[in-house]
């Protein structure tokens, strides 16, 4: 090979090496780049139920309706009414709208306060508290174990018994939802007793726990129940996804003493060739 196209070729084989030090990425050399975690949790719909008497006080004899609305998965929702030793459990079907409602007839009633608890399955569309053998047993549908007794042998009765079953719905892995009211049958043209008008507040409780009688609502961005003319529900839930390191092959930039030793072996090839 002559010696000009012998220096023209090195002078070519440098560029190519200077070229490639510059495009190629350094081995082993990685840079992190964001990657965007996508959060594919949906927030669950809150459930409730709720309940209405067509009367607070009825006359001996007429029918009373208890009827309201059930959300979430329930597809019947479990009515108790009570007075004394006295104790009807019905299952009712909620309607394709989330309605529901059951008339009763009362001929033959005690003149008494009766107490309303309306039950709707939690997220398993299970009742875990309900009754068996008999509907004079509140039982523990997780354990199968009697709570208390409406009638018999150390029963409880009335107020006694709204407070055993609201503890009862209260009970650990219990998530069943419900609420409560009354109404009271009167003889025929007597006053209704004081109480039968107020809705008796305290342990009606939806799927995150809150007591809607008792003035409590699920705040999301804080992710507890309140009440919000106590404190307000502010703030905005997390919408900012976490962000992670990911391996990429994007070029790190080229370190100083790689592109002077090639520019000098580059140089001492072009010498080395250049010789007669």
């Amino acid at each position: 090979m002559k010696p000009n196209t012998r220096f023209q070729f090195t002078i070519i084989i440098a560029i190519l090496v200077m070229a490639a030090l510059v495009v190629l990425p350094v081995s082993g050399a990685v840079a992190p780049t964001a990657t965007v975690t996508t959060n594919s949790a949906t927030q669950a719909i809150q459930s409730y139920v709720t309940a209405t008497v067509s009367a607070p006080s009825i006359t001996a004899g007429q029918p009373v309706t208890i009827s309201g609305t059930s959300t979430g998965p329930a597809t019947a929702v479990q009515i108790w009414i009570f007075a004394g030793n006295y104790v009807n459990v019905t299952m009712v079907p909620v309607n394709p709208d989330g309605t529901y409602s059951k008339t009763y007839a009362t001929a033959g009633f005690p003149q008494v306060i009766y107490y309303v608890f309306v039950q709707s399955p939690g997220t398993d569309n299970k009742l875990q508290i309900t009754t068996s053998g008999y509907s004079g047993q509140a039982v523990n549908a997780n354990t199968r174990a009697v709570i208390f007794n409406f009638t018999g042998t150390g029963s409880v009765t009335d107020k006694a018994a709204v407070e055993a079953l609201s503890n009862a719905l209260a009970l650990p892995g219990v998530d069943d939802i419900y609420t409560k009211t009354q109404f009271a049958i009167t003889a025929s043209g007597a006053a209704s007793p004081a109480t039968t008008t107020a809705m008796m507040p305290g342990s009606d409780r939806d799927s995150h726990g809150c007591i809607g009688s008792a003035g409590y609502t699920w705040c999301e961005p804080k992710q507890k129940c309140l009440r919000e003319w106590e404190e307000s529900c502010t703030g905005t839930a997390p919408t900012t996804p976490p962000v992670s390191a990911a391996q990429t092959t994007a070029k790190s930039p080229l370190p100083p003493v790689v592109a002077i030793a090639g520019l000098a072996l580059a140089c001492c090839a072009a010498a080395v060739y250049r010789k007669p």
